[in-house]
C-alpha cells in the first residue's frame, strides 16, 4: 500500500516543484524587466542533465523553448519529446558536432557559433540533411571576458567575416539573430551596478547594427547576473538550477 502512495506522489511532488520554481523564476524576470522598462526579455529554461521527463513537465504547462549544452543530450531528447519543441543549443560546439544538430527538425537556435567555419558546417549540414526544415537562428558568442577557457570570437576581423558570411547568398539555411556571451564568474557575482562584459556585447550589438542595418538581439545573463543582464539590455536570459534545481554530475545523470 506504501509503495503505491509513494509511486503515485513521487511525480506529483516533482510537478508541483518544478512549476512553482518556474513559475517563481519567470515573475523574477517579469518583475525586473518592467522595472528596469525593458520589453519583450525571454526566459529561456536550461534543462541540461535534467530528465526528458522535467522538460514534459514544463512542456504540458505551456513552454515551448528549452535551452541544452550538450549535443547528445539535446538529440536524445528532441526525440522523444514533442516536436514542436524550440531547442536552443547553448553548450560549446564542436566542428565535427553541426552535422548531428542539423539533423534535429525543431532545432531552433544555436546560440554558440564562435567560428566562420562552424557557421559554413552547420548550414551546409542542414542543407543536406533537413532541407525543408525552418532555418536555424544563429547567435554569435563573443569572448567579451578575455578568458582563454572560454569559447567565442575575439577580435573584429573573425567577428566581420562570420557575420558577413551570415549576410551572404550562400547562408541558405541559417540566420543571424544576435550575439551572445558568458560572463565571468567574478563579475557576474560582483556587487557592480554594471556588468563590463556585458557593456561590451553591447557596443558589438551597435557596432554590428549600424554597419549592417541589424537589429541584433542580445543573449546574456544567467541565474546570477540576469538582472545585470536585463537592465543592460539583454533580450533574454538563460536560467537552469534556479528552475530546475541542482543537477547532477554529468556521469549520473539519466536524461
Amino acid at each position: 500500500m506504501l509503495g503505491r502512495i509513494f509511486k503515485r506522489t513521487m511525480p506529483d511532488l516533482r510537478k508541483n516543484e518544478l512549476i512553482t520554481s518556474y513559475e517563481a523564476v519567470r515573475k523574477d524576470v517579469e518583475l525586473y524587466a518592467r522595472e528596469a522598462g525593458k520589453k519583450g526579455v525571454v526566459l529561456l529554461p536550461v534543462s541540461k542533465l535534467k530528465p526528458a521527463s522535467d522538460v514534459q513537465i514544463l512542456y504540458d504547462h505551456g513552454v515551448r523553448s528549452f535551452g541544452e549544452n550538450y549535443v547528445q543530450e539535446l538529440i536524445h531528447k528532441a526525440s522523444i519529446l514533442p516536436q514542436d519543441i524550440k531547442w536552443h543549443f547553448i553548450g560549446g560546439l564542436q566542428t565535427n558536432k553541426c552535422k548531428d544538430l542539423a539533423k534535429v527538425p525543431n532545432l531552433c537556435y544555436v546560440e554558440t557559433i564562435d567560428s566562420l567555419k562552424k557557421a559554413v558546417k552547420l548550414n551546409e549540414a542542414r542543407a543536406k540533411f533537413q532541407p525543408d526544415a525552418n532555418k536555424i537562428k544563429c547567435n554569435l558568442q563573443i569572448n567579451t571576458s578575455g578568458e582563454s577557457q572560454k569559447s567565442g570570437l575575439s577580435t573584429e576581423k573573425e567577428i566581420l567575416e562570420a557575420v558577413e558570411f551570415f549576410l551572404s547568398p550562400s547562408a541558405t539555411h541559417v540566420e543571424l539573430a544576435g550575439l551572445m556571451t558568458i560572463g565571468s564568474w567574478d563579475i557576474s557575482h560582483s556587487e557592480a551596478e554594471e556588468n563590463q562584459e556585458f557593456a561590451e556585447l553591447v557596443k558589438w550589438k551597435g557596432i554590428l547594427d549600424a554597419k549592417f542595418n541589424l537589429a541584433l538581439k542580445l543573449s546574456m545573463g544567467m541565474s546570477s547576473d540576469f538582472k545585470q543582464a536585463i537592465n543592460q539590455g539583454s533580450s533574454q536570459v538563460r536560467i537552469g538550477t534556479d528552475i530546475f534545481g541542482a543537477r547532477p554530475s554529468r556521469t549520473e545523470a539519466t536524461v
